[in-house]
């Protein structure tokens, strides 16, 4: 293998983003690295001048290295070794600090059972926002990465906690490459009066019950993100208050004048359509569109049925551990989860049901499932073109939304107006309902190149 390719294959596998990439570049990599020794490669590509591309190299290698199981930040630092770095234009720990940040996010996209499109899909978006297309647009690119929030949206049960937690692992921490501070707070776990105590803080004294003082959520998260989870639930008073803190950076402690930095990126997630929210003044529209930078849905259960078994596999498998089940529960309850009855039910509570149905199984119980006298749902084929959730009514608001959006543009054969008119709304409350029809067959493409 000639040098020049074996880099080329390096930076194919390990530049940009990971879950894209197929086995076979993975391993043409591999052997490019067994191959050549790539420090020194990296090396002479700086004695040529050729910064740019030794650069590429060493984030590629870092990356590889970050991603591998059971790795540690020494590891790490051993693929990017130190003599490169006289060269390059920024200090070690400046790669070093995203390379880590890229295995930890890789780390727990790959823990997220499920090998099926969507979820195939979603594991490159969330890796994107945290990253862009590549490491190095990352690592020069950060600032505008930490300014655009998250908006995660899927039906309860599908995963937005877990998800959350993929984004921020992938938050570049300090300069001894350790994660970046973070906080979450769930907004409809909080009452009414104590929300905006949690979030801003408060000082002694501010109000009845407050016998000490406390920063915040906001300010526990400065330097990393904060993840606020039901976001639809904020009180409208709160919104505004967080929406001046986004655009300032700056957070006022409850009952104190005192300003304090507050740099955070934002995970918010919801269940809720918040559009629609929006649209009937539940929701303030500048705060929509303030954490709505980039928007991921999560699929919900229905969509992946491929997925069940290994879902299900890795429940049973925690509770084997436990002892609670016997060689011959399992093997049946294995059956059950690739039956086609069990892959045809809607699954209206996603994976939080599967997993209640697993734990009524195992204890000897029906599964508990919401339809059909055996408690398995009829079939998922659609009837006159009206998929089975949403004739059955288990389908959410916002997927009966997407779906009916879907159709009104087929029959408008995707004139905008058309399609504006038939809804009675205008048409760039079309083009944002459509742009989830859009976002994954954009997202499903090879990255675009590194214009660098």
């Amino acid at each position: 293998m000639e040098q020049s390719a074996a880099v080329e294959h390096v930076l194919q596998a390990w530049r940009a983003n990971p879950f894209q990439v197929d086995d076979e570049s993975r391993a043409l990599a591999d052997a490019a690295t067994r191959a050549w020794p790539m420090d020194e490669v990296a090396a002479g590509l700086l004695r040529a001048g050729d910064v740019t591309r030794a650069k590429k190299l060493t984030l590629a290698l870092g990356h590889k290295a970050a991603c591998q199981p059971d790795v540690d930040a020494n590891d790490v630092q051993a693929a990017m070794p130190e003599r490169v770095f006289a060269r390059l234009p920024r200090p070690r720990s400046s790669y070093l600090r995203v390379v880590l940040a890229a295995g930890r996010c890789h780390a727990a996209l790959h823990a997220l059972e499920g090998g099926s499109a969507p979820m195939a899909r979603l594991r490159r978006q969330v890796w994107a926002a945290c990253f862009g297309h590549s490491l190095r647009r990352a690592l020069e690119m950060e600032r505008v990465i930490r300014d655009h929030d998250v908006l995660l949206l899927g039906e309860t049960g599908t995963g937005k906690e877990l998800v959350a937690r993929a984004l921020l692992a992938g938050t570049p921490g300090d300069a001894s490459g350790q994660p970046a501070p973070s906080a979450s707070l769930n907004a409809a776990a909080v009452p009414e009066t104590l929300i905006e105590s949690e979030l801003f803080g408060h000082v002694k004294g501010a109000f009845t019950g407050a016998t000490d003082a406390r920063i915040g959520r906001i300010r526990t998260a400065h330097g990393g993100c904060l993840f606020l989870d039901e976001v639809g639930d904020l009180p409208s008073t709160t919104q505004v208050k967080l929406l001046r803190v986004i655009e300032t950076n700056e957070v006022h402690p409850l009952g104190s004048d005192a300003t304090h930095r507050a740099d955070v990126r934002y995970i918010a997630a919801t269940h809720k359509d918040l559009e629609a929210m929006v649209e009937a003044g539940g929701f303030r529209q500048d705060l929509f569109e303030r954490l709505a930078g980039n928007v991921i849905r999560l699929p919900p259960l229905r969509e992946r049925p491929d997925d069940i078994p290994a879902i299900g596999e890795a429940f049973v498998a925690s509770y084997v551990g436990e002892g609670l089940t016997r060689d011959d529960d399992v093997d049946q309850l294995r059956r059950w989860l690739r039956a086609p009855e069990t892959r045809a039910y809607g699954w209206p509570g996603n994976v939080r049901e599967l997993q209640n149905a697993i734990r009524n199984l195992m204890l000897g119980l029906d599964a508990g499932l919401r339809g059909g006298a055996a408690g398995v749902a009829p079939s998922a084929a659609e009837a006159d073109g009206l998929p089975d959730p949403i004739r059955r009514g288990a389908a959410s608001l916002q997927t009966v939304r997407d779906w009916y959006v879907g159709r009104v543009l087929e029959s408008a054969q995707g004139n905008m107006t058309v399609a504006a008119r038939i809804l009675g709304v205008d048409r760039t409350t079309v083009r944002r309902y459509a742009r989830s029809r859009i976002e994954p067959a954009v997202s499903a493409r090879s990255p675009a190149p590194d214009p660098s």
